[in-house]
């Protein structure tokens, strides 16, 4: 079973971006990625967002395709960084979904756009590899063996479930490091082009990696 974990969190704690400009990018992006895969009944996507169960405009996208919201309340801890709330939802829904060690969970970070399928087909056409993670450091946008982009990868549930930040590297580095630790280095599709679009701050150029 292939899950898509599309993380979310409405209320912007750093305050890097509007209300509005996040409504705009989670409508625009998940809209995309659902209808991507309107033909692929094969992933399962869920929507996951952690400021606490209330009705939202995420829940619109339930008549878009066979796509479950869940609410967590995780966003209301404080930790050095924001990849350790947003673990806490992925492990939340792990949980939730009973979902197997040697399940896939796609990971994407909401308000970042998939520009075609091309992702999703070599999750589905490639079976042998444990993960796939494209190794890139998304500040210099130059190739780093430890460093990993975070917005979108793909890898077996047990390697997620065993992986916990420590907080002392960048969450990108700490990804990276436990998949180059723990997982065969021939299970390990190295992408090269995610055709994943977003932008880190408000007023800032879109980037495609």
């Amino acid at each position: 079973m292939i899950y898509l974990i599309i993380t979310t969190s409405l209320y912007d704690k750093t305050n890097q971006s509007t209300m509005e400009e996040r409504y705009y990018t989670y409508n625009d992006s998940i809209t995309n990625v659902l209808r991507l895969l309107d033909d692929t009944p094969l992933i399962k996507p869920i929507i996951v967002e952690n400021n606490g169960t209330r009705k939202t405009y995420l829940d619109n996208f339930k008549q878009i395709s066979n796509c479950d919201i869940i609410y967590t309340e995780h966003n209301r801890y404080s930790y050095t960084h924001k990849g350790f709330n947003e673990l806490q939802d992925i492990k939340y829904i792990i949980n939730l979904y009973d979902i197997k060690d040697d399940d896939i969970v796609i990971k994407l970070t909401g308000r970042y756009k998939l520009l075609s399928m091309d992702f999703f087909n070599t999750i589905l056409n490639n079976s042998n590899y444990d993960a796939f993670v494209k190794f890139f450091n998304v500040c210099t946008q130059e190739y780093e063996q430890y460093n990993s982009v975070l917005g979108l990868f793909a890898i077996k549930c047990k390697y997620l479930r065993d992986f916990s930040y420590i907080g002392v590297k960048s969450p990108e580095v700490e990804f990276a490091e436990h998949v180059k630790t723990n997982i065969q280095e021939g299970k390990v599709a190295k992408i090269k082009e995610l055709k994943l679009q977003y932008k880190f701050f408000h007023g800032q150029p879109s980037i495609i990696v």
